[in-house]
């Protein structure tokens, strides 16, 4: 089993927003390559709001030399394209990102079969305080640096595998099939 781990940081709330992307690709439950870009929004796209910047550290000056998405995505999109399935925590933000952004720059963006751990985590670990993927990464017991787009997608691919483990399973296909729904 083949997976590629996503993770968007973004400047603003902007669609096209996004500031850096992380990619984590597991093969038989390893860790097999990790991946980190600075991406350097769109213009019109590119303000950094305050309240953002303490969340992941980085500023424009930090993106303005970066690539924008078009030539990050010849790069992340043959991954998605080539894992079995591709996992983020909050899926729905991460997807609705990478598609707000390409659309944004003409790209199409590829179907793949996606699962969040975000929506897995809150029936796969019922009664946890919260579901955020810090408190996730800590009940697991592994450490990464939050809001860090690379460590984030990591940070999800250990979840899905603990959770699998936890389980019994493996597969997110079977966890669905035991009534776990993503």
């Amino acid at each position: 089993m083949t997976f590629a781990c996503i993770d968007f940081e973004t400047a603003n709330r902007r669609e096209a927003g996004i500031c850096a992307a992380g990619l984590a690709m597991f093969v038989d439950g390893e860790l097999a390559e990790a991946r980190h870009w600075l991406v350097r929004p769109p213009k019109g796209q590119g303000f950094f709001l305050p309240e953002f910047i303490p969340i992941h550290h980085l500023t424009w000056f930090d993106v303005k030399d970066a690539p924008e998405f078009p030539a990050v995505a010849a790069e992340l999109l043959p991954y998605l394209l080539a894992a079995d399935f591709v996992v983020a925590h909050n899926a729905a933000f991460d997807l609705r990102k990478l598609r707000g952004t390409l659309l944004h720059f003409g790209l199409a963006c590829p179907e793949f079969a996606h699962v969040c751990t975000l929506r897995l985590a809150r029936r796969v670990w019922p009664g946890m305080r919260n579901y955020q993927l810090g408190t996730l990464v800590d009940h697991i017991g592994h450490t990464f640096q939050h809001h860090h787009a690379r460590e984030d997608a990591e940070a999800a691919g250990r979840v899905l595998l603990a959770m699998m483990k936890d389980a019994g399973v493996e597969s997110p296909d079977e966890l669905i099939r035991e009534g776990v729904r993503a």
